[in-house]
């Protein structure tokens, strides 16, 4: 099958336009590795970033007329909310693409609305409250310690150390930050003491969990993050110096069995599609809560979603595979 991968635009190497593993680092990003995985499994790619001017896409897109587009944008001139239009503009086009549509990825990324709504469906969430711009105090319906983040971002941008906040002062000015340097509303968080939880699943009609994966703080406490930030995510050497690591989670049988559920509950109501990731915490006195639900998780290899696949006995080609399969049987109809 011919096949667009469509990537963001900071994700395009003049020097490598198709993505062939020119260099050491291009190898090993996670675009890389996807367009890698459909080549071995026989289809003919092309890489296609999305932008800077829109109108040249949609042409370059109508005359090489795929049968499917593997969508991994998240952005566009660095808007987040923006990828829920790229999504909609493929709708548009009549064009078949993978991962959630537009109204899935609306839901996903908006924080408050997606609690909002899985509150409604008595799914448990954070106490929160949002904080736009032009205010600086967050509501007191939110008791401290709290996790103050940006409303629309991902991929824990714009979350530090500074973010989980123990008074007031502190509160004022992690929201002062976002404002000013995000340009977005902040949403205050009760922070949850507990065990974090990812739980990747892929399926449409029928949903498939993956073996649940564990974020463990090693040297929590102290100086030490208790929250995934932007650095414990990306920072290798950090995670080391403060004992953080990945891997599976060891549940009870009935725990497991609480965590599936509401995960298959929680993608169902946010209209993922074809694959996601759904992350929670479990309390200290054992309740599941919500934290945030990703429509589009890294597809690199030793990431999350692939390393929770590889223990459900799906390698990573084939995790690639069943997303394009689980993509087409969407447009095929009933």
């Amino acid at each position: 099958m011919k096949i667009v991968a469509l990537i963001d635009q900071e994700a395009f190497h003049p020097e490598d336009p198709q993505l062939s593993g020119a260099t050491e680092a291009i190898c090993r990003e996670m675009e890389f590795h996807v367009v890698e995985a459909l080549r071995l499994l026989g289809h003919e790619v092309e890489v296609l970033p999305f932008g800077p001017d829109v109108d040249q896409t949609i042409r370059r897109l109508q005359e090489i007329a795929p049968g499917l587009v593997f969508n991994l944008t998240e952005h566009f001139r660095g808007e987040r909310r923006m990828d829920a239009c790229i999504a909609g503009l493929l709708d548009l086009l009549g064009i078949p693409y993978t991962g959630t549509g537009p109204d899935g990825m609306i839901l996903c990324r908006d924080k408050a609305t997606c609690k909002r709504i899985l509150g409604h469906h008595h799914i448990r969430v954070p106490a929160f409250a949002t904080v736009p711009p032009g205010r600086k105090r967050c509501p007191r319906q939110v008791r401290f310690p709290m996790v103050v983040k940006p409303r629309y971002e991902d991929g824990s941008d714009g979350i530090s150390l500074a973010s989980l906040v123990h008074n007031e002062q502190q509160a004022r000015e992690r929201i002062t930050m976002i404002h000013n340097r995000l340009s977005q509303p902040a949403i205050c968080e009760q922070f949850v003491s507990g065990r974090e939880i990812y739980v990747g699943i892929i399926g449409n009609r029928r949903l498939h969990t993956f073996p649940p994966r564990e974020l463990f703080f090693g040297r929590c406490g102290g100086d030490g993050p208790l929250i995934a930030t932007a650095r414990v995510k990306r920072d290798a050497a950090y995670r080391s110096k403060w004992q953080i690591s990945y891997g599976n989670a060891d549940l009870s049988s009935a725990l497991m069995q609480q965590v599936v559920r509401i995960s298959k509950r929680i993608y169902r109501i946010l209209h993922l599609r074809d694959y996601g990731r759904i992350d929670l915490r479990i309390a200290d006195m054992g309740d599941i809560v919500f934290l945030e639900a990703n429509p589009n998780p890294d597809l690199s290899y030793g990431e999350d979603l692939a390393e929770a696949a590889q223990q459900a006995g799906i390698e990573h080609r084939q995790l690639v595979r069943r997303i394009v399969k689980l993509a087409l049987s969407r447009y095929a109809g009933p």
